[in-house]
């Protein structure tokens, strides 16, 4: 990767995806696996930027590499890890806000978050240290339609401080991934979990669904299933999916994502991890579980996506039961501690590798366990 800011900002280091890919897989103690590699640049649909007020102008930032990154901020003109549309709004929108026009834009402006899509539209939340006025919105829309109108892009617009969220256009994106020769439509809301980079995300649901076979008769639990990302695609290969998560701005969006792919053997519900447990082991009654049988769901297979801290032993021990386990993880740490309980029932079939972020010591893994017949 050629990037002036190399060796200076935090964002990246010099790592080759061979040196992650032999580190993990000693971690893991797994030999055979397969290898997914993402683009070297333009693969980066989400982004983060802080916002670095000098001599009246402001400029983008990203944390610095060094000893001191809480203190230390590299400011830079753009990034070639994001999105090409990304990419191609920066500047205008930087030199947009440090116009005088815009001044209300930029005061006291702290931070940029950034959600793109591959249908060519983008989400921009300013963040600021200052309460918002509703007369903020009428600027935000004069902004929106100069953006628009040059970078041909779809626009809308956030602005947030504590307590406040004024929308400019709406509050999310749609997307639209191509998996297998199937197109799939989903819903991204501002601040809800997404898969950072559409190429690779593609590629994992995929591998999933070739590791697959169509079943009739045995159905799929889904814990942590965000947005649906992998529970729609995954329901054409099971009689049901019921399908847990606990954010209500990501329920929203998955139900979004069953009326989208016209979906109707997928019951999303609003569970945590220690919920969906509770209530599958009858210790613990749920409105929000009204009118669905429990009794009735033959689980053949249980896929996990948890946070980085893994799923711990209560989560393993109960995920034991299941004839085949899905696990996607984030965090090769935590995913070793979780297979050292699950491997005391199941043994590891399929494994695979996939570089969510190059140019970090980031490595996504997919682990298909199945039990063991003397289990």
């Amino acid at each position: 990767m050629v990037c002036q800011y190399l060796g200076k900002c935090g964002g990246c280091a010099e790592i080759t995806l061979e040196s992650k890919i032999h580190e993990v897989s000693l971690l893991l103690g797994i030999q055979n696996f397969a290898v997914f590699s993402s683009c070297d640049s333009a693969f980066r649909a989400r982004a983060e930027l802080g916002v670095y007020h000098l001599e009246d102008k402001i400029h983008f930032a990203m944390r610095g590499n060094g000893e001191n990154l809480k203190s230390h901020f590299v400011c830079i003109e753009n990034c070639p890890n994001l999105a090409s549309n990304i990419q191609k709004a920066l500047p205008l929108l930087q030199c947009s806000l440090n116009n005088k026009a815009f001044e209300t834009l930029k005061t006291r402006l702290f931070s940029l978050e950034i959600l793109s899509t591959q249908t060519n539209a983008l989400l921009l939340t300013l963040i600021y240290h200052k309460k918002l006025e509703e007369s903020w919105k009428k600027d935000a829309e004069i902004l929106r339609q100069k953006l628009q109108r040059a970078l041909n892009l779809e626009i809308h617009l956030i602005g947030r401080s504590k307590g406040i969220k004024l929308i400019v256009g709406k509050d999310y994106l749609t997307e639209s991934l191509t998996i297998l020769g199937k197109n799939y439509f989903y819903r991204y809301d501002e601040g809800a979990f997404t898969q950072p980079n559409p190429l690779i995300n593609s590629q994992m649901i995929a591998w999933i669904l070739q590791h697959l076979k169509n079943s009739n008769s045995c159905d799929l639990l889904e814990m942590y299933c965000g947005c649906g990302n992998f529970t729609i695609p995954l329901a054409r290969k099971f009689r049901r999916v019921l399908a847990t998560e606990i954010s209500k701005t990501s329920i929203k969006a998955a139900q979004f994502a069953t009326q989208q792919n016209k979906t109707s053997n997928v019951h999303f519900v609003r569970l945590s991890g220690m919920e969906c447990i509770e209530a599958l082991q009858r210790t613990r009654e749920f409105r929000r579980l009204n009118g669905i049988d429990l009794d009735s769901f033959n689980f053949g297979a249980v896929l996990v996506d948890p946070p980085r801290a893994g799923l711990g032993g209560e989560v393993c021990n109960f995920l034991q039961q299941f004839p085949m386990i899905l696990y996607i993880s984030c965090n090769p740490l935590t995913l070793k501690q979780d297979l050292e309980t699950l491997k005391q029932t199941h043994e590891i079939t399929h494994t695979a590798f996939f570089d969510q972020f190059p140019h970090t010591k980031h490595l996504e893994s997919i682990v298909i366990l199945q039990k063991q017949k003397f289990a």
